[in-house]
């Protein structure tokens, strides 16, 4: 009786993640994965991602990105992290976040980005992923428990790095549900706000990323797959904005991110 509990654990679970609705507020959905192996899973990860994406090497454009994140961390409902944010050598316009609290920015969002608002947009919506931990959500969903444990364990380093590519990795990259991408910009416009940043910055990246993407797909093509664009999903967020309190937001200085820029190119 006990092992056919046990069988069925993976069934069970895989049933009950896919059939639970999102509460946007909510973000502690059902995960059978911990934080501690989420965090050894991410340390896991970091390694083979960074085998394909190379970290750019500029202290100033890495301190840059950490203080960025660093800031929109006190806006972030819960930190059960020791968030890492690096740059990567990269000319798509994306940003991506793995489990465990590590999110990547590329050097093509740094590049397209006109404010630091805007890059912050795309940041607080990667922060919100990992924040409601979406990410080994979406991989027991998608493979099962019993693998992503495997990972966790270290008992399938064979898969290890095809899987790292397939959901992070320059062949491919995670498309969570449509559920999951609603909460991050929820989460993200909460997290704008209360770090201090104009959560319109959402919108205006938004519209100017659809825009580009008419009239040259090829370096959104990683951004589009994995965050599909919609008019109903910038008109949600114009809505969730229009929720919160009116409030004066800070000017900021954009100086630091037009040398980074300048240096980039």
């Amino acid at each position: 009786m006990r092992l056919a509990r046990l069988l069925l654990l993976p069934l069970i679970v895989i049933g009950t993640l896919s059939g639970c609705a999102v509460n946007m507020a909510d973000i502690h959905g059902f995960n059978v994965i911990s934080i501690e192996q989420e965090k050894e899973l991410g340390n896991k990860f970091a390694v083979e991602i960074e085998k394909q994406y190379p970290v750019y090497n500029d202290p100033e454009a890495q301190k840059y990105i950490d203080r960025l994140g660093r800031r929109l961390l006190t806006g972030a409902r819960e930190v059960n992290f020791d968030y890492v944010f690096k740059v990567v050598k990269d000319d798509s316009v994306n940003a991506f976040a793995i489990p465990g609290g590590r999110l990547y920015v590329h050097t093509g969002l740094l590049k397209a980005a006109q404010s630091e608002t805007e890059v912050a947009a795309v940041m607080a919506h990667e922060i919100s992923h990992s924040v409601a931990r979406h990410g080994t959500r979406q991989m027991t969903q998608q493979y099962g428990y019993s693998l992503v444990l495997s990972l966790v364990l270290g008992q399938n380093s064979n898969m290890l790095g095809q899987i790292a590519g397939e959901l992070f990795g320059k062949a491919g990259m995670m498309s969570y549900s449509r559920e999951y991408e609603n909460q991050a910009d929820f989460l993200g416009v909460e997290t704008m706000s209360k770090a201090g940043y104009n959560p319109q910055g959402m919108v205006s990246f938004f519209q100017k990323l659809d825009a580009m993407g008419k009239q040259n797909s090829s370096t959104l093509t990683s951004f589009f797959s994995s965050h599909p664009l919609t008019s109903e999903r910038i008109q949600r967020v114009q809505a969730e904005i229009a929720q919160i309190p009116p409030r004066t937001y800070p000017l900021v200085d954009n100086t630091e991110l037009q040398k980074i820029k300048a240096r980039i190119k």
